[in-house]
């Protein structure tokens, strides 16, 4: 019998990106070519000693994941650092907004569309990653309605052409969960052999002053620039920092750390009164790279 195939259709187009595809690419094309790729490059080698960080293919980005008019901007800087490397598998991990459940969950669909058109699920990779335990499992029902790894698409799409995605949601975001992630993705790394790139999608603080947002947020990055895991989930208990997605966070810290080059650059980091002018309550967004 033949396996029907599955497509998973977009549900903020329209929203958070352009519904129509001409004005989906202008905006991404806009943000990045708003981007002084050079002078980024040049934070990247001050912030990680790296001395030509064009020729090292990063490990993992983070990135937000709110309305385009927001966030995008700051996932042009995550991606804009992707654009020459052959990377052939993009592991998304975003926090389950709209669905509670517990445990990881894999997206079974073959596809994910966008107005770009459909972007292929890499489903081996997937099924090596839910092969790893009774963590990871499917729940179709927090997939369908979830932006967090769906903003992230358009950008794949465009930079990254060629290379299928993994989604992953995180039903649970704790420190035993995040390792178990980075075991799972570093499992299937190697049993599949592909270059493979994780995206880490979150928002920082939600709706607080300007002022405030600034400290809870700093606290945030502090812990990606150090590489420091442990401290992250520590403030992000005790109500030190906040981050939506912290659990993608600490997976792609603990990859960084245990095995890459250990190092990490913050490439911008805004709130959401930059673009809305309100700063009494504001999101905030980070783009950073870990190698």
């Amino acid at each position: 019998m033949k396996k029907e195939y599955k497509l998973r259709h977009p549900v903020v187009s329209g929203l958070f990106y352009p519904d129509r595809g001409d004005a989906l690419r202008k905006e991404i094309e806009t943000y990045l070519e708003r981007v002084d790729r050079d002078e980024l490059l040049r934070t990247v080698s001050e912030q990680t000693g790296l001395d030509d960080p064009s020729s090292v293919q990063p490990l993992a980005v983070i990135a937000p994941h709110a309305g385009f008019m927001f966030s995008g901007p700051l996932q042009a800087c995550s991606y804009i650092l992707l654009e020459r490397f052959q990377i052939e598998t993009v592991v998304i991990i975003g926090p389950a907004h709209q669905t509670a459940f517990h445990g990881i969950s894999l997206s079974k669909d073959d596809a994910y569309g966008t107005p770009l058109g459909e972007k292929a699920v890499d489903v081996d990779f997937a099924k090596k990653i839910i092969g790893s335990g009774d963590l990871f499992k499917h729940f179709e029902n927090a997939h369908l309605g979830e932006h967090a790894v769906e903003v992230q698409v358009p950008f794949i799409q465009h930079v990254l052409p060629d290379a299928k995605i993994v989604p992953v949601l995180l039903g649970e975001q704790n420190m035993e969960n995040a390792v178990s992630l980075k075991n799972a993705i570093v499992i299937a790394m190697k049993k599949t052999g592909r270059r493979t790139l994780v995206v880490a999608s979150t928002d920082l603080s939600h709706y607080h002053s300007h002022v405030d947002a600034q400290t809870l947020d700093r606290t945030v990055i502090e812990a990606v620039r150090k590489l420091d895991p442990e401290s992250l989930y520590k403030d992000i208990q005790d109500g030190r920092a906040e981050a939506c997605g912290f659990g993608g966070i600490l997976t792609v810290l603990h990859l960084a750390r245990d095995q890459g080059k250990g190092k990490s650059a913050i490439l911008r980091y805004t709130d959401s009164g930059e673009s809305s002018g309100d700063r009494r309550r504001v999101v905030g967004y980070l783009s950073a790279v870990l190698y």
